[in-house]
């Protein structure tokens, strides 16, 4: 007989004056109460003092392996507390049964003991369990923040964010204790407050139905204590059906492709990696409908539990004996599932994003580097400290060159080539430089142009057989430009899709694979309508030059580019003659290939020495081997079908980085190798570096670099975008294509400007910027002076001309470059514009 049977049939016999309580009957129902509270206490405290022993070594294992700061490893000594804070606690107050024989009374008080001491536990939750994991989190929390600032409010800003995130977190975890402690646990409290009462006076007919109440209500776990102890049970009623799974599904799918989207299309570096950006659109949408799917379902509860306790009524949840329930409850069911997997999935993926985010912009700032633009004897070695902490154990090796007017100023090689056979690095030593090829490609190309074998703006069918289409929209893939290929503007896909040569080891192109790739596949965007990075379009780039000219690319790019430049250790892998560095896998020492047969040569082919590609580097930055026409064709941003910027010259990506202004870069990377060239035209600086892994990139050293290498005079009047707004006159006014500048409220004839004749400066002002080369004499000086090689610093020398008759030449040395002086001069050019309208 059930607690509610005997409790009806005990109300029946009401008429009694007497009655005598099935004691064992109690002691039963009272005994399956118990063992259930104690199975849930256990399965919470071995669920804890497990997971915080394996996290232990895994803590260890992800501080070293992700190169974590210090204050990673203060979570080690709060996990050592709390499991041991729960096996002391659990050795003082042991969580056992009575032994046989005793009292009831004796038994009811044991389990008042046990419940109260539980309260007691949650209620100081916070002391012993949230606060060690608090100052752990937030000591990392800080330091995280203090690395990713660049100042003082923006570490303030960034600990106050991490703090409130803290805060949210730790808070509602306690909220939710002491919530439990209210709802569940205190009135299992008072029910056996009562029951002790009732047992220790004499029991009367009426008090005996009290009994069996409260007896019936202790058995009853969601009744009185609300514990569900089947974790599986309370998923599948949190997520019951597909339709609250799709709720949190999908929101989550479209914050991570946003994420996704705003990485690969905006490359916002201030924003972090692709990863981070994917990752935090998931997150930010998962948590918002997961909370709104919990909150439903607490108020569903809530008002269940309501109607339940007016109506008296048991729950219907409750099934003591329902075997097939308690099958079904061993898993959740697949909507429940699919969103606890997507719980751990994504949480385990904010550490990973975390840890990127942190990386990238430590990487980004680097420890410590100062300006070396001297490349002194000190500038130098604390140049070669600070590529040594760069280096640690991330990079099997790290070769890194410098170039600056046309010089080599600094190269270094660390680590080996070669780890098994111990073959330390060098400045010679050949790398895979990946995409960095497709600098190379388009230089050919100019060549080709120049020389008149190709016509960049003819559609690369011209140099196909006739019977190849490109696209499954031929009549679009017939319009695409060589230009566009060398520029990503062509609308062709990413990849290669199959491969296009049956030799694995080097690149030997069978034209034909490529053809029957070409006719399938689908063009991203009308070709010249917007950027799309395309291994597929270099490549295809690349075997064009080799029809038109005849000959093989890898001969083409010996002949054209590595014999005249003198790169000795610069090739097409083209057979088994290069002896590249041995490539290995990111963030270890395990050697790593990667197959041939799905790539193609002018995209990713080459192998070059760290010395080769500064080489390479000096001649975009000189008009010697390239002619300055040359240089116009491949340096010069290319516009899109709107007349938007593409964000890509020829081969080139065009970025702008304070305070060095525009840089053109390219990179490259494969599981085995990194490369990063770059270099900032209109102040003859650039930098190469390589490595024989495939990560962490190498991007963020060579901007460093950069920047630092550039001399403090060139890059002072140069901003984040682009080129500071300051002139050292008041107005200009034009007489034919004579500049008169006015200066302290008089105006002269300008003859030079630090030593540049005005005539020259006019010419060339005319000659790169068409209709706009006034405006930018007046307003934009900086500029016109840098794009001609000669940056202004914060004062110039000026050379003037009276207007008097006869006219006396006048020297002005130092004369400041002010924004004030060029906000003068745009308001006069706007109010003659006005005065014309």
């Amino acid at each position: 007989m059930d607690p509610d049977s005997y409790q009806k049939a005990w109300h029946a016999q009401s008429s009694q004056t007497r009655v005598t309580i099935a004691a064992d009957l109690l002691l039963k129902e009272m005994q399956r109460s118990q063992k259930s509270f104690r199975a849930t206490i256990f399965r919470r405290d071995f669920f804890e003092v497990a997971i915080g022993l394996l996290m232990l070594p895994l803590w260890f294992y992800l501080g070293h392996w992700l190169s974590l700061p210090w204050t990673w490893y203060l979570t080690v000594p709060a996990l050592i507390w709390v499991a041991g804070f729960i096996l002391v606690d659990r050795r003082r107050h042991p969580q056992r049964t009575s032994e046989p024989g005793e009292p009831l009374l004796f038994y009811v008080k044991e389990s008042l003991t046990q419940v109260e001491h539980q309260i007691w536990l949650l209620r100081n939750v916070f002391w012993w369990y949230l606060l060690p994991f608090c100052l752990s989190i937030m000591a990392f929390f800080l330091q995280v923040a203090w690395n990713t600032s660049s100042g003082g409010w923006g570490f303030v800003l960034m600990a106050a964010f991490l703090g409130l995130f803290l805060f949210v977190i730790y808070g509602g975890t306690y909220h939710l204790n002491q919530r439990a402690v209210r709802n569940h646990l205190e009135p299992r409290r008072q029910d056996l407050l009562k029951l002790v009462a009732s047992l220790q006076g004499e029991a009367s007919s009426e008090d005996s139905g009290d009994i069996m109440e409260l007896v019936s209500a202790l058995a009853n776990p969601v009744q009185s204590s609300g514990l569900n102890s089947n974790w599986a049970e309370n998923w599948n009623r949190i997520v019951p059906s597909w339709r609250v799974a799709a709720v949190i599904v999908l929101p989550t799918l479209g914050g991570a492709l946003c994420g996704l989207f705003s990485g690969l299309h905006f490359q916002i570096r201030d924003m972090g990696p692709t990863l981070f950006q994917t990752v935090v659109g998931a997150v930010i949408p998962f948590e918002i409908a997961l909370g709104l799917v919990w909150w439903r379902f607490w108020r569903k509860q809530k008002q269940s539990a309501l109607t339940d306790h007016e109506s008296n009524a048991p729950t219907s949840e409750v099934a003591w004996d329902d075997s097939a329930t308690k099958k079904r409850k061993l898993l959740p069911r697949a909507p429940a599932m699919v969103i606890l997997f997507l719980t751990v999935f994504l949480g385990i993926m904010a550490f990973v994003a975390l840890y990127r985010f942190v990386s990238d912009v430590d990487s980004r700032r680097g420890p410590g580097l100062d300006d070396v633009s001297e490349f002194g004897d000190d500038g130098i070695a604390h140049l070669d400290a600070w590529l040594q902490t760069m280096f640690d154990d991330r990079y099997p090796s790290l070769s890194v060159a410098i170039v600056r007017d046309g010089e080599i100023v600094y190269q270094r090689a660390l680590g080996f080539e070669d780890i098994k056979a111990g073959r330390p690095a060098t400045p010679q030593t050949q790398y895979h430089v990946a995409s960095v090829t497709k600098a190379f490609t388009a230089s050919l190309a100019v060549i080709l142009h120049e020389r008149g074998v190709v016509d960049l703006d003819q559609p690369v069918v011209k140099y196909l057989p006739d019977d190849v289409s490109i696209s499954t929209t031929p009549e679009l893939g017939a319009t695409i430009t060589l230009r566009q290929l060398a520029s990503h503007t062509s609308g062709l896909p990413r990849g290669v899709p199959g491969c296009v040569q049956s030799v694995e080891g080097w690149y030997q192109l069978e034209p034909q694979r490529l053809y029957d790739h070409l006719a399938n596949v689908e063009l991203k965007s009308d070709p010249g309508a917007a950027e799309e990075y395309s291994n597929l379009g270099f490549g295809l780039l690349g075997h064009a030059l080799e029809r038109a000219a005849d000959k093989p690319f890898d001969r083409l790019m010996q002949e054209l580019l590595c014999d005249p430049l003198k790169l000795e250790g610069t090739a097409i892998q083209a057979d088994d003659t290069l002896r590249p560095a041995t490539g290995y896998s990111r963030r270890s020492h395990f050697e790593r290939k990667h197959s041939y047969k799905e790539r193609l040569a002018a995209s990713g082919g080459l192998v070059a020495s760290v010395e080769d590609l500064a080489k390479f580097l000096a001649a975009q930055m000189r008009a010697e081997v390239f002619s300055s026409e040359m240089l116009d064709q491949l340096h010069t941003e290319t516009k899109l079908s709107d007349g938007s910027a593409s964000g890509n010259a020829l081969g080139w990506s065009v970025r702008s980085r304070e305070p060095v202004g525009r840089i053109l870069k390219k990179n490259g990377g494969r599981s085995n190798c990194s490369a990063w060239i770059g270099f900032a035209p209109e102040l003859g600086v650039g930098v190469a570096v390589v490595t024989n892994c495939g990560g962490p990139d190498v991007d963020p050293i060579g901007y460093k670099l950069l920047e630092q290498s550039v001399p403090l005079s060139r890059k002072m009047l140069v901003t984040k975008n682009g080129y500071a707004k300051v002139a050292p006159y008041t107005g200009v006014r034009w007489e034919g294509n004579e500049p008169k500048v006015k200066i302290d409220d008089e105006w002269f004839k300008l003859v030079s400007l630090n030593e540049l004749p005005a005539s020259e400066i006019v010419v060339f002002s005319q000659k790169t910027y068409d209709s706009l080369w006034q405006k930018r004499f007046e307003e934009d000086l900086v500029e016109l002076l840098t794009s001609m090689g000669h940056p202004p610093q914060d004062t110039v020398k000026l050379v003037l001309e009276s207007l008097t008759s006869p006219p006396e030449m006048r020297v002005r040395e130092d004369v400041p470059m002010t924004a004030a002086n060029r906000r003068a001069i745009r308001d006069a050019a706007q109010a003659r514009e006005r005065d014309e309208q």
